[in-house]
């Protein structure tokens, strides 16, 4: 008897459960899922209609980036690829993701892109969020309007819209806006004589995509700029000469002219896109703890939000022989090393990433040269509810 009292109990409680959720007002519903973590708002659009049709709309997805971008920390990935193997790994959140392009796609450039991957093979170009788990492969331009050459994402925090531009064959260039259910909408004018360098110098800095081209008939080395909520295209000139990778430096497109320790750190900040208009600093070498072995193989591959410079290491890197490989055991192996060096502070702080396993290694017969050549650090990566 006591048993049947509990299970009635237990029933009614259900049934006072789902009654009383029924009549949570929709604004204060939204309201608690928007504090929720974003992998548990994932997962709640599987369990209710009402639930993932309350955290898709634009509104919830905007105020969740706000709150987010408010609360938690952003986190860096390191991103190593060869052939059609992607490998991602995540600080401080510890995770690790290891994945194949699909359709045997050899993966060409990366990018992350606002909480969202941007992902360019040799025959397509697709979208990851590593939030959601999700991958999405952008449609092909419909008919004649050519085939895509290279393309690029973009974010523009305003509208909190993703946009996706795709540079085709016959000097055209086609824009899609991503969860719009529209086509690409192709440009054959309206923007400045350019044609697309291939290269991995392109970022998203504040709704403007920057990247590299080719502009004029004498093919000048210059840099495009896309206004991502406006749809506008501006040329701007380098500052002196254009050997340099492209990184965020306090909210603006900066060009790291040198990685090479011995000279210190070169940086030309773009200050005026209208006015062509760059200022110089330089940065010495700073001062790190490490062994000269250490400092003569790390290197410089990028800069975060709050100013510091991102290297990495690894002991790995001193076996160049494909020989060597065979007998490397898992003690052999210790994973990045990745130091922040604050030059404000003149301090640095370190963090040991694993990930890759020695057998994964094996198997793609990486060189522990290509293993730091081939790694990008993505820093100030945020998680999106974005739905593809």
């Amino acid at each position: 008897m006591d048993q049947n009292k509990i299970d009635g109990s237990t029933h009614d409680d259900d049934n006072d459960r789902s009654l009383s959720i029924e009549h949570v007002p929709l604004d204060l519903m939204g309201e608690i899922l928007s504090r929720q973590p974003a992998k548990s708002i994932g997962r709640s659009r599987s369990v209710s209609k009402l639930w993932s049709s309350i955290t898709t709309t634009q509104g919830f997805i905007k105020s969740f980036a706000a709150r987010s971008s408010e609360s938690s920390q952003p986190c860096d990935l390191l991103i190593f690829s060869k052939r059609d193997k992607l490998f991602v790994f995540s600080f401080p959140q510890t995770e690790s993701y290891q994945f194949k392009i699909p359709r045997d796609g050899f993966l060409q450039r990366y990018d992350s892109v606002h909480g969202l991957v941007y992902l360019e093979t040799s025959t397509q170009l697709m979208i990851w969020n590593p939030t959601m788990k999700r991958f999405f492969t952008l449609p092909e331009p419909e008919g004649s309007e050519g085939k895509y050459i290279t393309g690029s994402l973009g974010y523009d925090p305003i509208d909190c819209k993703y946009k996706a531009l795709c540079h085709l064959t016959g000097d055209k260039i086609g824009i899609l806006t991503l969860g719009s259910q529209e086509s690409w909408r192709i440009l054959s004018q309206g923007f400045p004589s350019h044609s697309r360098r291939m290269s991995d110098c392109v970022i998203c800095i504040n709704g403007v995509i920057y990247y590299q081209c080719f502009s004029g008939l004498s093919l000048a080395h210059a840099i495009m700029s896309f206004h991502v909520r406006s749809e506008k295209f501006h040329l701007i000139n380098y500052p002196s000469r254009d050997g340099c990778f492209f990184v965020s430096y306090e909210g603006r497109l900066a060009l790291m002219v040198s990685s090479n320790g011995h000279s210190g750190i070169e940086l030309w900040i773009l200050v005026n896109a209208e006015n062509h208009e760059w200022v110089y600093k330089h940065f010495p070498t700073p001062y790190l703890r490490q062994t000269f072995w250490v400092l003569r193989d790390m290197k410089l591959k990028g800069v975060t939000d709050a100013g510091e410079f991102i290297y990495v290491y690894t002991p790995f890197s001193i076996y160049t022989r494909r020989g060597d490989l065979i007998h490397l055991s898992s003690d052999d192996w210790s994973g990045f090393i990745v130091i922040y060096f604050d030059p404000k502070e003149n301090s640095s702080r370190e963090v040991k990433f694993l990930g890759i396993s020695i057998d994964d290694l094996k198997r793609l017969r990486v060189l522990g040269s290509e293993l730091i050549e081939g790694l990008s650090v993505v820093p100030n990566h945020i998680e999106s509810l974005m739905s593809l």
